[in-house]
């Protein structure tokens, strides 16, 4: 039943460890699949240990970087800074960030906009293909379930990340009260957040409550059933993710996490038997990013074997359907 004071139903994602692809399969994988808990899934990765905030500053801290604001569904403002400005910030949100403000959008230096102070900026960096050196300290394909993205081409990777603006693994890094806003990820793809350091809020929703989530336009945090009446009828999986715990999200699953202090995570996409097909599908549907991203990456071309060369795309004209 709905709970009095909220509207939504509060039901709390599960623990779990010593989990086999098998059973993971049959349990959280089946249907619309399951949100779950791994906590045993992170015990050997050395960045546990070894990932802090100095850390970042004092290897990487010259490195140009885009942080973020939370602003409403379809606001994007980037604020261009450095990796050891950030981690300042982090340190003290309190004290402005150095930086330039640039719209998401064109690209083009812009104002601060409005509202960008209601929330903590936050990074969500595409550092490995940068500093590959970092993934020797993690081991991004978990252990527990199939990941499919390792089968493809290095290169076919690289191009994926860069053409169409996703990045199937990255660091997440923010203070306190920054947040993602609601959400699912892109390419219909599985994901995960692997807590380094650091808690947050984590409130996901099943893609059978999409109707009810008004295409992610609703507040989470404070939500307004008179405007969103539908929210009612909503199921919210809560948990509070702590340090060396991974939280797996499946395919089409809405989420809004929330930093309850300064935090650092590691986040990962990937596909594997159960969303193969609806992954290739949204693969297809940005196929002129791709094939754009293989003529401004010669390399990758080079060494995926690719000799022939695009002359572009024609789009069917919207008002004639031809």
């Amino acid at each position: 039943m709905p709970n009095a004071t909220t509207g939504m139903r509060h039901l709390a994602i599960h623990r779990v460890s010593g989990l086999t692809p098998d059973v993971f399969l049959q349990t959280y994988l089946s249907g619309l699949g399951t949100p779950v808990i791994v906590t045993d899934a992170m015990s050997s990765w050395p960045a546990l240990s070894r990932w802090t905030l100095d850390f970042f500053k004092d290897n990487y801290g010259a490195d140009q970087i885009a942080v973020r604001t939370w602003l409403g569904p379809g606001e994007k403002f980037n604020k261009l800074t450095t990796v050891s400005d950030f981690v300042d910030y982090v340190n003290n949100p309190e004290r402005p960030l150095p930086g330039l403000w640039i719209d998401g959008q064109t690209l083009f230096p812009c104002q601060a906009p409005a509202g960008s102070s209601r929330f903590p900026l936050y990074l969500a960096w595409s550092v490995f293909s940068l500093h590959p050196e970092l993934l020797d300290d993690i081991h991004l394909s978990p252990e527990f379930v199939e990941d499919w993205l390792p089968l493809l081409p290095q290169p076919f990777r690289t191009i994926m990340d860069r053409a169409t603006k996703y990045f199937s693994a990255g660091i997440l890094m923010g203070p306190g009260n920054s947040q993602m806003g609601l959400h699912y990820d892109f390419l219909e793809s599985h994901a995960y957040l692997a807590q380094i350091a650091g808690r947050k809020r984590c409130t996901l929703f099943s893609p059978e409550d999409s109707a009810a989530l008004y295409d992610g336009r609703v507040d989470v945090e404070t939500p307004d059933f008179q405007k969103f009446p539908l929210l009612h009828h909503a199921t919210a999986y809560e948990c509070t993710l702590e340090p060396g715990e991974l939280l797996f999200m499946p395919y089409r699953w809405w989420h809004h996490v929330v930093g309850l202090e300064k935090s650092i995570t590691v986040n990962y996409n990937f596909f594997n038997r159960v969303n193969f097909g609806p992954y290739l599908t949204h693969l297809l549907r940005v196929l002129p990013a791709l094939v754009d991203g293989i003529a401004q990456l010669p390399k990758e071309r080079a060494a995926l074997g690719i000799e022939w060369t695009s002359r572009g795309f024609d789009f069917p004209d919207s008002g004639n359907g031809l």
